[in-house]
Order: C-alpha cells, then sequence, then structure tokens
C-alpha cells in the first residue's frame, strides 16, 4: 500500500510539471489495460501541460475507473493512462474486489496522496457514500451522514487549495435539496448545507474550485452549459457565465453527466469532458466564458477521453 501510495503522490508532481510528449495506442481494449491518447491534437505542444485525474463510468456495467490525464485541445498532446493498483487494474474496487458502481465524485490531497470520491442514488452502489483510497483496487467506504435534513444525492467533490475544506454538489429536484455542501472530510463523512440552496431548474453537473478560491458549478442543459460563481458563505450564485462553446458532441441526453476542472497552473481556462450513457464520443474542451478574464476562448476535441464523470487537481 504504502508504495502505491508513494507512486500516485510521485505521479501527481509529475503531472504538475508535465512537459514532454507521450504517445499510446487506443486499440478499444479493456480500458483497465488500455491506454487512450488523441491523434488530432494541436501541433506544437506547449510549454506546460495541464494535469489531473479523471473519473470515469461504464455506462453498461457502472465500473468506475481512475485516469492520469495531461494536455487538452489548446494545450496538447492529450494522454490518458490508467492508475493501475495493487490488483493489476483501475478499476474502483474495496480491498475485497467488490467495484464501487457509478461512481459520482473525485477529489484528491496531493499532501496525503489520499483521494476521496463520492457516490450517489442508485444506481450508485453502495448508495450515497463517501469512498477514500490510495489505491483503486483498495476502497474504504462509509456512508454520508446528512447534518440538515436533506436527502442526499452527492456528486463533484473537490477539495479548497487554501482552506482544505471539501465541497460537493447535492442534486435535487426541489428545494432545498439542489445546492452546493460541504463535507466533514477528512475527519468525518458528515454533510453540511451552505446557508442556501439553488433552484431545481438549475442542473448541477460539475464543480470546480481556482487555486485563487472561486468556486464554480456547470449548470447544464442539452449541449450547452453555464458556469456559476458560488459563494462558499451564503452558497448563493453571485456570477454567472455562458459556456463558449458546447460540453456534449451530441444531444444524447438532456441532461449529461460531466466533469468540470479549472487549470490554474498552465493555461488558466476550464476543462471539462461529458459522460452520455448513450450519445457519440466524449468530448474533451477548454475555455473561458465572456466576462471572466481572457474570454472568450473555446477549443475542443472529441473521442480523447473516457465518459468523464469528474476531474481531480493533482
Amino acid at each position: 500500500m504504502k508504495s502505491i501510495q508513494l507512486a500516485i503522490v510521485g505521479a501527481g508532481l509529475l503531472l504538475l510539471a508535465a512537459c514532454t510528449k507521450q504517445t499510446t495506442d487506443d486499440k478499444g481494449q479493456s480500458p483497465e489495460v488500455t491506454s487512450l491518447t488523441t491523434t488530432n491534437a494541436v501541433a506544437a505542444p506547449a510549454a506546460c501541460l495541464p494535469g489531473m485525474y479523471n473519473l470515469s463510468v461504464d455506462p453498461a456495467t457502472g465500473f468506475s475507473y481512475l485516469w492520469r490525464v495531461t494536455g487538452s485541445p489548446s494545450a496538447g498532446p492529450v494522454t490518458v493512462t490508467p492508475v493501475i493498483g495493487s490488483a493489476g487494474t483501475n478499476r474502483l474496487t474495496t480491498c475485497g474486489g467488490v467495484p464501487i458502481l457509478f461512481a459520482t465524485g473525485l477529489s484528491y490531497d496531493i499532501g496525503t496522496g489520499t483521494f476521496y470520491g463520492t457516490t450517489g442514488v442508485a444506481p450508485s452502489s453502495p448508495v450515497n457514500h463517501i469512498l477514500k483510497f490510495v489505491d483503486p483496487n483498495c476502497v474504504t467506504t462509509a456512508a454520508a451522514v446528512s447534518t440538515c435534513g436533506i436527502p442526499l444525492n452527492l456528486s463533484d467533490v473537490e477539495r479548497h487549495p487554501t482552506t482544505g475544506v471539501y465541497y460537493a454538489i447535492n442534486r435535487g429536484t426541489v428545494n432545498p435539496n439542489n445546492r452546493v455542501v460541504r463535507l466533514g472530510l477528512p475527519g468525518t463523512t458528515n454533510v453540511f448545507c451552505l446557508p442556501n440552496p439553488l433552484s431545481p431548474s438549475l442542473f448541477l453537473r460539475g464543480l470546480t474550485i481556482t487555486l485563487s478560491g472561486k468556486l464554480y458549478v456547470m449548470a447544464v442543459s442539452g449541449t450547452s452549459g453555464r458556469l456559476l460563481e458560488i459563494s462558499t458563505a451564503s452558497g448563493l450564485m453571485t456570477a454567472a457565465y455562458t459556456y463558449p462553446g458546447p460540453i456534449t458532441p451530441g444531444p444524447g441526453v438532456n441532461i449529461p453527466e460531466m466533469g468540470l476542472h479549472h487549470d490554474s497552473l498552465c493555461i488558466n481556462r476550464f476543462i471539462t469532458g461529458n459522460y452520455d450513457p448513450v450519445g457519440p464520443a466524449t468530448l474533451m474542451t477548454d475555455g473561458i466564458p465572456l466576462g471572466l478574464p481572457g474570454g472568450p476562448v473555446y477549443n475542443s476535441l472529441a473521442g480523447v477521453l473516457p465518459r468523464t464523470v469528474d476531474f481531480a487537481r493533482p
């Protein structure tokens, strides 16, 4: 276990300084043994490549997988490699080999080399649990505990880079369930509500926190999305920005799942990847909405990521 933890920590550090081109081929094999890469990334690699961890789900089986990703549509090449655990796969399982089905969120603490994750309502299994691991093949799970009287449906966990506080989305179709929540990690699995909910008409499907401490969620509808800046004090939306391009390549479902990441180290842009169980190949984008410094800008590549549920900062 210790060697795996050290390996993952080292991998995270390498991602921060990733500046070399890697190429692997997608042979169409099981995601446990196959690395993916783009074949149409930009010709000249950027001096600094974005790096992140990726949580994906196979919609046919519900199996959840852990990957390392470098690059983006504007800062290629994009390389996707499995994070292999003690059982020889990148599939999230308990230490007894039971698969974690339809995991919904992922975060990483580079200081300890620990991953934390979430599951939501069924078909997630176990339902509404907090995941903790350094080895993807040895995940410990514990039930999330609501402290504010709302039913839980957790997703998209992210660690605040300066305070160390973990935030997540609690999805809900009625008030007061649809909101950003705070988790008691690393000490407890309690779920604390921020003071105010958000309108159930906002389909919250991605959460990220910039290195400057601003929290954003993506509200999605069809192929489009809006970035909402959320106050970590009140839970209210303080600003909204239309993402400058599609976040999914086609309308397979009206409300696609997705991962949202802000690369504050290399390109200073938002990065998205979508999960659509019935639609075409996953779309990876990077961009900045109009209204934020440097925007609008938008780039995309299709078919370079597995079906993406969440990103984690390395």
